[in-house]
């Protein structure tokens, strides 16, 4: 596996995009997931296809999260989205976490930022399988402890080791889309387990994927906590989500 630094071409190339997250009780704006996106020499802005695939290994996937994290922050900080109570959600691939200078290095951009650690969230994302849960534990302790919030992303019931995830000390997990727009009885069933689960652990529930108020009225008396789709928002660029902002007040 290619797990070298990344090119210096493709972090300049990397633009941050902000999807809200909403809280389905009084459907406000809780925090916001940063989006890593490239930008062609032209301006053309790329799907997440690019960032991801780049993403092969610890080494690699550490810098491309610092690099989206120092910007995110930096955004965060000179636009005063701090004012508006907002925390601020990161993608952390799981097989990252075993980079041994992970939470060092969070810790330093963090602190460059000024913002406290209850503002940030990092959401688990797994794009490579993890097969070592007791080192993935450690690290996921570690992150709690140093006060961040952590969520498992793009929850399936296929996701492999989901229920030793489940029990790690996470705050919140989010839905798959795919899981959320289906028809299917086995994923409505999956949907009722993982709602009671969290609730009994204290967790919040997101759902993805989210584009008509039926589907938000419907998760939202099934016991999910927060919602995230077009119907609330598309992601935005720093501006829009100033903007964004202003009129939610």
């Amino acid at each position: 596996m290619y797990d070298a630094i990344p090119d210096q071409a493709l972090m300049a190339s990397i633009r941050i995009f902000y999807q809200p997250i909403i809280r389905l009780a009084d459907l406000r704006p809780d925090y916001v997931e940063v989006l890593a996106r490239t930008a062609d020499t032209n301006g053309t802005v790329n799907g997440a296809e690019t960032v991801v695939e780049a993403m092969t290994g610890p080494e690699r996937s550490m810098c491309l999260t610092a690099c989206i994290m120092q910007r995110a922050l930096d955004e965060y900080t000179a636009r005063g989205f701090a004012a508006h109570n907002l925390c601020i959600a990161i993608n952390l691939p799981l097989d990252a976490m075993l980079h041994p200078e992970l939470v060092t290095r969070i810790e330093r951009i963090r602190a460059r930022s000024g913002l406290p650690q209850q503002n940030i969230r990092f959401e688990l994302t797994e794009r490579h399988p993890v097969h070592d849960l007791q080192a993935a534990c450690t690290v996921i302790t570690a992150l709690r402890a140093a006060g961040y919030g952590l969520a498992l992303d793009d929850i399936t019931p296929n996701m492999p080791y989901l229920p030793a995830l489940m029990d790690m000390p996470i705050r919140a997990i989010k839905l798959d889309r795919s899981v959320v727009i289906s028809d299917h009885s086995s994923d409505h069933d999956f949907i009722r387990d993982m709602v009671a689960q969290a609730t009994a652990n204290g967790q919040d529930i997101i759902a993805e994927g989210i584009e008509t108020t039926e589907l938000r009225d419907n998760l939202r008396a099934r016991g999910v906590t927060h919602g995230q789709g077009f119907l609330f928002s598309r992601p935005l660029p720093a501006d829009g989500l100033q903007a964004y902002l202003a009129a939610s007040t």
